[in-house]
């Protein structure tokens, strides 16, 4: 199989070497908890495919989403950063799969190779300037805004039109209730950026949902754009036919 992710495809075929022999394909079905509130960090997560919510909550007001992480990035910031207890919880909003690689191998490798330490450091920056822009959006734009842009991030993460992600799922990652998201996306479907599916949605006409979106969505785009400036390498590991099984099940 072909490296699908962008953080892993930017390194030099001899540093992305050096992690093949610990990284483990595995399948990530929609809910999947990759991560969860104040539990040790075993393995990090480079996802491929799919697309995962970082989610903040206190017990009154309950989940919402901080960040998005897709084949641009990986699961496991703290630990990466040395502390092993996560401050929030990774969901897979979207299904897919993922290479893992236990905690210490990674760290291991990092820190003999600062070519590797560089490339996962850039992917840190750019979460916590998406971290900074999401907060921002949550707090002063509105929820029509807020679904485009997450639409748009999300489909630019799956290189895809169609985002396999429930009204129910959203209502969670943008902390509203379940009719607002559906009278949204109907507004949304009115302007012709998208088509609503029955478990999916597509995004039909990007230009359309740009128009209806923020200014957040290009500042995260651009910081992202910046990982990638030196190029990807095609880099493969071995095939594996039950992992691509799974994965086909959770779609």
């Amino acid at each position: 199989m072909r490296v699908q992710n962008r953080l892993l495809a930017g390194l030099a075929p001899a540093s992305f070497e050096r992690l093949r022999p610990f990284l483990q394909p595995v399948a990530l079905k929609r809910r999947a908890i990759l991560q969860d509130y104040h539990h040790p960090i075993e393995h990090i997560y480079f996802i491929e495919r799919g697309v995962a919510s970082l989610l903040v909550r206190t017990q009154r007001d309950g989940p919402v989403e901080i960040a998005m992480v897709g084949r641009l990035g990986f699961v496991g910031v703290t630990a990466v950063l040395g502390i092993q207890r996560s401050p929030n919880r990774c969901l897979m909003a979207v299904p897919g799969y993922a290479l893992r690689i236990a905690v210490p191998d990674l760290r291991r490798i990092a820190h003999r190779y600062p070519d590797v330490q560089r490339q996962l450091n850039s992917y840190i920056h750019a979460l916590l300037v998406q971290n900074a822009q999401t907060t921002l959006c949550s707090a002063r734009h509105s929820l029509q805004e807020r679904l485009s842009r997450w639409l748009l991030l999300a489909a630019d993460r799956l290189d895809d039109r169609v985002i396999p992600v429930t009204h129910d799922m959203l209502s969670v990652i943008l902390g509203v209730r379940r009719a607002s998201i559906t009278t949204t996306l109907a507004e949304l479907e009115q302007t012709g950026g998208l088509v609503k599916q029955r478990g999916s949605i597509e995004v039909c006409d990007h230009a359309a949902l740009e128009r209806r979106t923020c200014e957040c969505y290009q500042i995260i785009a651009s910081e992202y754009g910046h990982l990638h400036r030196s190029g990807l390498h095609e880099h493969r590991i071995p095939a594996a036919t039950d992992l691509m099984r799974s994965c086909l099940c959770c779609f």
